[in-house]
């Protein structure tokens, strides 16, 4: 479990996060949601003991997370970032990377390690990527690797910066589809999104930050029920029963579009 209590940030004397308070659960999947700008990904690596906090407290499994070295914090969570460079290796190098946490150094692998890597890759649909070079995968195809990455790693909680970017619709649902199932076998599970009814879609819960404040956390119905959407973005989000469950879509906006006649 991951928890933040009354944080804030800066970026040098601007403050980014104001007093959030914010927990990740086991079993849950949490969406981060706002504008550009709002503090998500700043959040996300105030978590991870990425960027020092100014106020406030974080604990990663109870533990205070300025407590842990880097190594014990990759023991206990992982972090999949927007965008990385891409090393020129196969995606099963990739995923091998995923135990490195886990070892001393000089670091050896073991057959254990081999098999917990493989079975991460099953668990992705990825082991017919096991040899191609990541340079050579598109970007659906990395985002697997970079996901079996972090499922080797064994943690129990996963923090992901806008998985979907630059994925198609397909590979979108499949990566949201992968969240939900780490989620419901037990793991802690968060998302910075920014497509509203994706979002609400696999959310067990969403929080909403704008200007660096949470604004708002809840179930999805919490937040669609509240005047918070319209009112930060613009648009707003209504459901429709589809007769398998409810889909979500955004209607109006604050932008006016011209069209040819």
């Amino acid at each position: 479990m991951l928890e933040l209590s009354h944080v804030s940030a800066c970026y040098g004397k601007r403050q980014v996060l104001r007093d959030i308070n914010l927990a990740v659960h086991p079993g849950e999947l949490l969406a981060l949601i706002g504008p550009n700008g709002s503090g998500k990904s700043t959040l996300i690596r105030t978590a991870m003991g990425l960027h020092p906090y100014t106020d406030g407290a974080v604990t990663l499994d109870g533990a205070p997370i300025r407590s842990l070295s880097l190594k014990m914090i990759a023991r206990k969570a992982a972090w999949l970032p927007q965008s990385r460079n891409v090393p020129d290796i196969t995606a099963w190098r990739m995923v091998l990377h995923g135990r490195f946490p886990h070892m001393a150094f000089p670091r050896h692998l073991t057959q254990e390690d081999y098999k917990i890597a493989a079975k991460a890759l099953e668990e992705v649909d990825g082991l017919s990527l096991a040899d191609c070079l990541l340079r050579d995968l598109s970007g659906g195809e990395r985002q697997k690797v970079y996901l079996a990455m972090a499922l080797a790693q064994e943690c129990g909680t996963i923090l992901m910066d806008e998985p979907t970017t630059f994925l198609d619709i397909f590979h979108q649902i499949q990566v949201l589809n992968l969240a939900k199932r780490l989620a419901q076998s037990g793991k802690a599970v968060a998302l910075v999104l920014h497509d509203l009814p994706l979002a609400f879609s696999f959310a067990d819960r969403v929080a909403l930050l704008h200007e660096g404040q949470l604004l708002q956390q809840g179930t999805p119905e919490d937040l669609l029920a509240s005047d918070r959407l319209p009112a930060v973005f613009g648009v707003d989000l209504r459901k429709i029963w589809d007769g398998n469950g409810w889909q979500y879509y955004c209607v109006g906006t604050a932008i006016q579009c011209c069209s040819s006649p």
